[in-house]
C-alpha cells in the first residue's frame, strides 16, 4: 500500500466510524423518549463523532504534503486532541453517574481524571507551536518530535485512568458491568502499539468500538429493566386481583345480607317509601361490591362515596338514632381504588359505635394538600389498642387488603390511629401525580 492509499483508508475508516457512531447518537436519542438515558453517555457519542470528523481531513491533507497546507492540519490536529481529551472526562463522569444509580459515589476521582485531561490538552495546545510531539518539515511531511513518547503515554495514562474507576467498584456494578465499562479503556490502550505502524487511527477507532460496547451493554440492561418492569405489573395485577376478589368476599357477610334484608322487611308494612329507598340503596351497595370483583382502574372518589353512602344509609336503618354519620367533603374530584373507603366505615361502625350503650357518630371527612388528597374516616367509639389488635392472631382482612390495593394502585397509604374510650381515625393519602392505574391503562 502507498502512502496515498494508506491515508485515504485512514480517512475512510474513521469516516465510517464517525457515521457509525452518528447512527448510534441517533437510535440513542430517540429512545430518550422512553427511557431514562443517560445524557452524558449521548455527549461522548457526539464528541467522538466530532473526535473522527476533525481528525479524517488531516489524512487527506497529508496525502500531498506542502507548507501551506501545515496550519490547517495543526489546528485541526488540535481539535482531534482536544475531543480526546474531553471524550475522556465525559465518559469519567458518565460511568461515575451510572455507579451513583446503584451507590452513591464521590464525583472527586472523574475532577481528578477532568484534571489530566486540561494538563494534556494543555501540552497538546502548546505542541502547535513547538512541535515537540508532532512538526513539519519545510515540505509540510509530518515528524516525531523530541516528546513523542510523551503523547504516547498521555493515550495510555488517560483511558487506563477510566479502567481504574471502573475496576474499584466492580463490586457496585458486577463483573459482566465492570469489564464492559473496562473495555472504555483498554481497548484504546491495547491499540496503542499499532500507532507505531498506523499512526492515531487505531486508538480513534478503538474509542469507537469501545463506546459501540458500552450502548450495547446498556441496550441489554434497558431490556432487562423493562422485562423486570413487565414482570412486577403482572405480579401486581395479580395481586389487585386476588385483592379485589377477597375484599369482596370479606365484605358480604351473610350477616349483614340478613340484617339489611329484615330491616327492608320491617320497613314494607310501615314505611314502603322508606323501604323502597332501602332497596335502592341495597342494589347499589351489592353492585358496587360485585363491580369491584373485575375492576382494575381507579375510579372517582364521588362514585365511591355514592357506595358509601348506600352502605350506611342501610346501617342507619338498623341502627336508627344510634347511628349518626356526619360528612364534610371538601374535595371530590380524585381517583382511588374501589371499595377502599366502606370497609373502613364499616369497620367504624361495627367495631366503634355498635359497641356503645348511646351509639355515636362515624364521621367522612376529605381534604386537599399540596401532595395528596387525604380521606378521614373516624369514630368517637370504644377505641382499641393497636398493638394488641396486630398481635391478636387473626386476620384483618378489610384493613390488610385495602392498604394493598391503595399500595399497587397508586402508591397510597393507610394510616389508622386510636385511642380506647375516645375513638379510632383511618386516614388514606392519594399522591398526586401519576398513578399506577394510568401506568395500566397506557400499557395496555
Amino acid at each position: 500500500m502507498n502512502m496515498n492509499e494508506y491515508n485515504y483508508t485512514s480517512a475512510a475508516v474513521e469516516l465510517c466510524a464517525a457515521i457509525m457512531t452518528a447512527m448510534i447518537l441517533f437510535g440513542y436519542l430517540l429512545e430518550r423518549k422512553s427511557a431514562k438515558n443517560s445524557s452524558l453517555f449521548a455527549w461522548c457519542l457526539v464528541v467522538n463523532t466530532a473526535m473522527l470528523l476533525s481528525d479524517a481531513p488531516i489524512w487527506v491533507l497529508l496525502a500531498n504534503p506542502s507548507p501551506e497546507r501545515v496550519i490547517p492540519i495543526k489546528i485541526l490536529s488540535f481539535f482531534s486532541d482536544a475531543f480526546f481529551c474531553a471524550i475522556i472526562s465525559l465518559y469519567a463522569y458518565c460511568l461515575t453517574e451510572h455507579i451513583s444509580e446503584i451507590k452513591k459515589i464521590s464525583y472527586n476521582y472523574a475532577h481528578v481524571i477532568t484534571a489530566f485531561c486540561g494538563v494534556a490538552l494543555l501540552l497538546y495546545f502548546i505542541n502547535i507551536f513547538n512541535g515537540m510531539y508532532i512538526y513539519y518539515d519545510e515540505t509540510g511531511l509530518d515528524k516525531t518530535g523530541p516528546m513523542f513518547l510523551l503523547s504516547q503515554a498521555i493515550s495510555v495514562i488517560l483511558p487506563a485512568m477510566t479502567m481504574i474507576l471502573a475496576l474499584k467498584h466492580h463490586g457496585v456494578l458486577g463483573w459482566r458491568k465492570t469489564w464492559t465499562m473496562v473495555l472504555f479503556g483498554a481497548i484504546p490502550v491495547l491499540s496503542i502499539p499499532l500507532q507505531f505502524y498506523w499512526a492515531v487511527t487505531p486508538v480513534y477507532f478503538a474509542v469507537t468500538v469501545s463506546l459501540v460496547l458500552v450502548y450495547m451493554l446498556i441496550r441489554v440492561e434497558q431490556a432487562e429493566r423493562s422485562a423486570n418492569i413487565e414482570k412486577e405489573l403482572i405480579k401486581k395485577e395479580l395481586a389487585l386481583s386476588e385483592s379485589n376478589n377477597a375484599l369482596v368476599l370479606s365484605q358480604i357477610q351473610p350477616h349483614f345480607l340478613y340484617n339489611a334484608l329484615t330491616s327492608i322487611y320491617r320497613l314494607c308494612d310501615v314505611k314502603p317509601e322508606a323501604a323502597k329507598e332501602a332497596v335502592s340503596n341495597f342494589s347499589k351497595y351489592l353492585r358496587g361490591n360485585l363491580d369491584s370483583i373485575k375492576q382494575t382502574e381507579m375510579i372517582s372518589f364521588a362514585e365511591e362515596l355514592k357506595h358509601l353512602q348506600a352502605y350506611l344509609a342501610l346501617e342507619k336503618i338498623r341502627y336508627g338514632d344510634y347511628l349518626k354519620v356526619e360528612y364534610n367533603i371538601e374535595v371530590a374530584g380524585f381517583f382511588i381504588p374501589p371499595l377502599t373507603v366502606q370497609p373502613l366505615a364499616e369497620n367504624a361502625v361495627n367495631h366503634g359505635v355498635s359497641d356503645l350503650p348511646d351509639g355515636g357518630v362515624v364521621t367522612i371527612c376529605t381534604a386537599e394538600t399540596p401532595d395528596c388528597y387525604e380521606i378521614r374516616v373516624s369514630d368517637n367509639g370504644v377505641g382499641f389498642n393497636p398493638d394488641s389488635v396486630q398481635s391478636d392472631g387473626r386476620t384483618h382482612v378489610g384493613i390488610s387488603n385495602v392498604r394493598s390495593r391503595l399500595e399497587i394502585m397508586c402508591g397510597g397509604t393507610l394510616d389508622i390511629t386510636s385511642d380506647i374510650g375516645k375513638g379510632t381515625t383511618a386516614i388514606i393519602k392519594i399522591p398526586k401525580g401519576e398513578t399506577e392505574n394510568e401506568r395500566y391503562s397506557g400499557r395496555r
